[in-house]
């Protein structure tokens, strides 16, 4: 009977085609990103600062002004390409950690191929490149930190270096405890198995108490309803903002430019949004209907099983294992989910908060693979076929992209 295992030649050139072909794919993207998409909104982010008082999101504006008022729109674009890079930068230390650092093996090399076509992959980093990617990376470093530490003591630190770095992070964004809490949560479960209870919740406190103490300061003393304030300080400039000229497909398609004020711009179509309260947030997301958001939700979850199911199936590692240990701990990962129901309450981006949980579970899963004897078997041929196929899949519909469905886009 002949063998499904595939020969050192064959996975040789498997190998170099699939990586100069995800290269073409990675440049397409960058290409596409750099001409064609409008870096406005992800400017957004990083314009408002404390001049108006306390606020959240301020301390990303401080951060612009090191650039000085003359290198305002140069100090935008520079830190519009901060998130995107230090993510994807954290995507490459994870490839590398599953693929090289803790042994070569083929299924290792299809995991670090698979990494960049992931929902939260590559596309991700590139066309959600918010701030909250900041947080995202931090728990990439915290995930990796957990796989080298080998005693409680320094697991324990690991942790409140973690939770110090995620507090600053919720003065850039103010969502990333709760967004990136049950991915804490779940490699303080998965890859610091060795705690015993008392470690373990000490672990937790430090890990997302300072994020959760900033969070709760900002929702009792941040300034709120100061979007005048807040419109003053922002400068005038011109953007390219195509779909405010109402363009057609093909219009689109040719690298269609339309020029807007960004002043302009940002008080009225992003202050507005962000001057809400909880409950102003609450109702701004029940607003966009139960079909467009039940839409969302089952698209979602889709993104995640997508996910959970093609990292299992490349490294022979099945989920139910993973989920078992997970279960190990139902506490810890009730309490992640809880987290984040705040974000869902208030953000109509839906289809984004079920990627970030696509991140925050997959990421740990890969990097509980690279312990496990699957993943140093060599695939059947079948295994990269579906791999291929799969991968090809992925790149070419970058699923994860998509923020939600019934949401206004800000013109």
């Amino acid at each position: 009977m002949p063998s499904t295992a595939v020969t050192t030649g064959g996975r040789r050139g498997f190998f170099i085609t699939f990586t100069v072909l995800l290269a073409v794919w990675a440049a397409v993207l960058l290409t596409i990103a750099l001409t064609l998409i409008p870096d406005g909104y992800w400017y957004s982010y990083f314009v408002i600062d404390y001049r108006t008082g306390f606020i959240r999101r301020g301390l990303a504006g401080e951060i612009l002004g090191l650039f000085g008022r003359q290198h305002y729109f140069g100090g935008l674009i520079v830190l519009r390409w901060v998130p995107t890079v230090v993510f994807a930068l954290g995507l490459a230390a994870v490839a590398w950690s599953v693929a090289v650092r803790s042994g070569r093996s083929q299924r290792r090399g299809l995991l670090a191929l698979l990494i960049p076509v992931l929902p939260f992959g590559f596309a991700f980093a590139l066309f959600s490149a918010r701030t909250d990617l900041l947080g995202g990376a931090a728990l990439i470093g915290f995930a990796l930190a957990l796989t080298r530490v080998t005693t409680t003591r320094a697991t324990v630190i690991s942790s409140a270096i973690y939770g110090l770095v995620l507090a600053v992070l919720s003065l850039i964004h103010e969502a990333s405890p709760f967004l990136f809490g049950l991915g804490s949560l779940a490699a303080l479960t998965v890859l610091a198995d060795r705690l015993d209870t008392k470690a373990f919740r000490a672990s937790v406190v430090l890990a997302l108490g300072p994020a959760l103490l900033v969070a709760a300061a900002l929702a009792a003393f941040g300034r709120r309803k100061v979007s005048p304030q807040l419109c003053h300080v922002v400068q005038h400039g011109m953007m390219n903002h195509p779909l405010a000229g109402k363009p057609t497909v093909g219009q689109l398609l040719s690298g269609f430019h339309y020029y807007v004020d960004y002043h302009d711009w940002f008080c009225r179509a992003f202050l507005p949004l962000f001057d809400m309260t909880f409950t102003e947030g609450v109702r701004f997301v029940a607003s966009i209907g139960v079909i467009a958001l039940a839409g969302s939700t089952v698209y979602g979850v889709v993104t995640l099983v997508i996910s959970m199911l093609a990292i299992g199936h490349v490294s022979g590692v099945p989920v139910r294992r993973f989920v078992t240990i997970l279960r190990a701990r139902p506490l810890a990962m009730l309490i992640g989910a809880v987290m984040i129901l705040p974000v869902f309450g208030t953000g109509v981006d839906w289809v984004r908060w079920w990627v970030i949980i696509a991140f925050d579970l997959g990421l740990v899963f890969l990097l509980y693979t690279r312990d496990q004897p699957e993943v140093d078997e060599p695939p059947a041929r079948r295994t990269l076929i579906v791999f291929a196929v799969g991968a090809i899949l992925l790149a070419v519909i970058p699923i994860g992209i998509i923020p939600g469905f019934g949401a206004p886009v800000p013109i």
